[in-house]
């Protein structure tokens, strides 16, 4: 998994990766120069996708419990001709979800939506929001967790008093597809620093972020 973490930092950035790190070096020079300190608390993908089955786990196996208590197994069953139709929401819905990253984030950015940037790593399959503001922890996690939430915690508990499989499912899946998310504040949280004054800032081309102390 280190080795796979390794070529992840060794690939070759696009055009607006690389120009997305210039502009992140001019930030952290400029929080460096007044007293911050870098810690990187970026992830591998591999990571990402293990931690994403991990975290999202007891949520998904919850919420089905809960599903399944108020409805039979053939209410999924005569659902499944719809499958189709999920799949071309969930491709929809994964587009939504970096979107909604932006949304949040651009409330809170001190130039708003002009300090969101999106793209797609296609050797992964992954596509990503990009903040090049710092945040505090409250405004970072929160513009992190909203997808999972608005995308699949919500629609799979609408979908368990409505009786909608296709809701339901569709619901699980964002909540798996946001794992990533999850283990990134995860790690987040896992950092503990006494300093008074910390700031995030979302790394440029990898999965996380770097915390800024003073």
């Amino acid at each position: 998994m280190k080795n796979q973490y390794q070529k992840e930092r060794q690939r070759k950035l696009t055009k607006s990766e690389q120009q997305r790190k210039e502009k992140f070096q001019v930030v952290k020079e400029e929080l460096e120069s007044n007293g911050y300190v870098s810690h990187n608390l970026t992830i591998g993908l591999v990571y990402a996708n293990v931690m994403a089955i991990v975290l999202g786990m007891p949520i998904a196996l919850l919420l089905t419990a809960w599903f399944f208590i108020k409805h039979p197994v053939s209410s999924i069953l005569l659902q499944i001709d719809k499958a189709f139709l999920a799949f071309v929401l969930l491709v929809l819905l994964i587009v939504i979800h970096e979107l909604i990253h932006g949304i949040f984030w651009g409330i809170f950015a001190k130039n708003h939506w002009k300090s969101i940037s999106f793209g797609f790593i296609l050797q992964y399959l992954t596509p990503y929001c990009s903040c090049s503001q710092p945040l505090n922890k409250v405004e970072y996690i929160i513009g992190a967790i909203m997808p999972t939430i608005l995308l699949g915690i919500f629609p799979s508990i609408i979908s368990i008093f409505i009786g909608s499989a296709l809701t339901f499912i569709i619901g699980i899946v964002m909540i798996f597809a946001g794992g990533g998310d999850l283990a990134i504040i995860f790690k987040l949280l896992r950092f503990q620093n006494r300093a008074e004054d910390i700031l995030y800032l979302d790394h440029p081309y990898q999965a996380g972020l770097v915390a800024f102390t003073k």
